[in-house]
């Protein structure tokens, strides 16, 4: 009998679709380079702080050009909707075989090795979206564009 798995690249895709936002397949079709970019992406928000725009992530970094088109986006709002496509494709990936969003995505990211601040635990919380399907998910990336950056 043949052991069928979810499609990681096609779950992250999938889920950072339903949010209105896109997923490049070159930064996240797989979950090593998924993780990788995330983790990139966490460490160069850390040092911008919470009101850094995609566009600047892109600048303090050498691997992110693919996401120029969505720079003006809040970064907050973009790597949230990854940890959240990461943990939902990570789960989708790992099914072959009701707990709140931000203990999910702790316990997820724990199993993949990244470390994820309570400044974005605290924002998956509140923007649960990222990880559940919700009849309102498109409207995440209409929020992100909406966000005003901290001068």
């Amino acid at each position: 009998m043949a052991i069928t798995c979810g499609d990681f690249g096609k779950a992250f895709t999938t889920n950072m679709s339903a949010l209105g936002l896109p997923a490049p397949s070159s930064l996240f079709g797989s979950i090593q380079a998924a993780a990788s970019n995330i983790a990139t992406m966490l460490s160069a928000l850390k040092s911008l702080g919470p009101g850094a725009t995609v566009g600047e992530l892109i600048g303090a970094t050498t691997a992110l050009e693919a996401l120029s088109v969505v720079g003006a986006l809040s970064a907050s709002f973009y790597v949230g909707a990854c940890i959240g496509s990461l943990i939902v494709a990570a789960n989708t990936a790992l099914k072959c075989t009701t707990s709140t969003a931000a203990s999910t995505a702790r316990t997820a990211a724990g199993r993949l090795g990244v470390v994820i601040p309570d400044t974005m635990l605290a924002f998956i919380q509140r923007h649960p979206e990222v990880m559940i399907e919700t009849p309102t998910r498109r409207n995440y990336g209409f929020l992100a564009s909406r966000q005003t950056v901290a001068a």
